[in-house]
């Protein structure tokens, strides 16, 4: 390509960049998470352990999709019609849903009391200077690593 066009190219690019509707339109461009979709193999099985289990509000149920309430996003499972082949393999190894508490201690312990098995009781992850995060992880029916999380306070001196 000749030099011309390159400068070209890159003086339209520069007059479209600082164009201000487009640099109001980028400044404007942040994004959230609005939903999270896991593909489950026992849509049944699955609904079961997230509305009784975990606790969270199933708004709607069909044959392909449940959907729930996840406190300011949405949890959707998708039934996949040829289930993976063993739990806690392949991708669900290597995501993981954090929900926060709270009160994590007794999100814990209400969730142990529904049958939900954790890896281990809550531990302290991070701290600052007023608090201490604890967080304990569970998997779900097809292996999907879950987290509960909450910030406790840090115990005076």
């Amino acid at each position: 390509m000749k030099r011309h066009v390159i400068v070209a190219a890159l003086a339209a690019f520069a007059a479209v960049t600082a164009s201000p509707v487009l640099a109001q339109s980028t400044a404007n461009a942040s994004v959230r998470a609005a939903r999270v979709i896991l593909r489950v193999s026992d849509l049944d099985r699955s609904t079961a352990f997230y509305r009784d289990r975990v606790g969270l509000t199933l708004q709607s149920l069909n044959e392909e999709f449940a959907v729930f309430d996840a406190g300011g996003m949405i949890l959707m499972l998708e039934h996949l019609p040829k289930p993976p082949s063993s739990p806690s393999g392949g991708l669900a190894a290597f995501t993981e849903i954090v929900l926060e508490s709270g009160n994590v201690l007794a999100t814990h312990a209400a969730m142990q009391a529904r049958g939900v098995q954790f890896k281990q009781e809550p531990r302290a992850v991070t701290s600052d200077d007023t608090r201490v995060m604890y967080a304990a992880d569970f998997r779900d029916p097809d292996g999907h690593v879950l987290s509960i999380a909450g910030w406790v306070p840090r115990p005076a001196k």
